[in-house]
């Protein structure tokens, strides 16, 4: 089965964004955090706040642990970060804090299915057509920063990707029907 068109567009992913913080915190991070990381959703309910981390320039980076016990570092923007933070109550970094970094209610992990749910029910309240799922908001991810020029090796690392095809793959996505054969084709009518 092909992944062609298993993305949203920027106005989309807006719109599934506010529609998400308007249903609560949670639902607000959790499609938020997807979005903006490219992360897997057992990436996510496995991060736990101690895998937070500044280097030295300031920037926040979250250690996770992907496919294959793979461990791999990737940058976390503010936005997502902010919206976790209300969620953890102090936001300040901690080696020593075991707490998920998007608690449920009662404060332990989400399932994987948990944020699934959360994902659904942001993509309803946001009444769009397409069938996201968090695997769709890693899609956008990848095809959005694609499109904003970040190169294969690039989205091959953040993602976590074993070969850089998959990640190439996202190139083309974001070129989209830019330029192809049948624009030097004559036309025949």
């Amino acid at each position: 089965m092909t992944s062609y068109g298993r993305y949203l567009t920027l106005p989309e992913l807006q719109q599934l964004v506010d529609a998400a913080a308007g249903l609560s915190p949670r639902h607000h991070a959790a499609v938020l955090t997807l979005a903006m990381t490219g992360l897997r959703v057992s990436e996510l309910v496995q991060a736990e706040w101690r895998d937070l981390f500044q280097d030295p320039e300031g920037r926040t980076g979250l250690r996770v642990l992907g496919k294959g016990d793979k461990e791999r570092v990737i940058r976390i923007r503010d936005d997502p970060l902010e919206v976790l933070s209300a969620l953890h109550g102090t936001g300040e970094l901690n080696a020593k804090d075991r707490s998920r970094l998007l608690p449920s209610t009662r404060g332990t992990a989400y399932s994987t299915r948990g944020v699934h749910k959360l994902v659904a029910q942001a993509t309803e309240a946001a009444e769009l057509s397409k069938p996201v799922s968090p695997h769709w908001l890693r899609h956008t991810h990848a095809t959005l920063a694609a499109a904003g020029g970040a190169p294969a090796v690039v989205i091959q690392a953040s993602l976590g990707h074993a070969r850089l095809e998959t990640s190439q793959r996202y190139i083309h996505w974001a070129r989209g029907l830019e330029e192809t054969t049948v624009d030097s084709l004559p036309s025949l009518t």
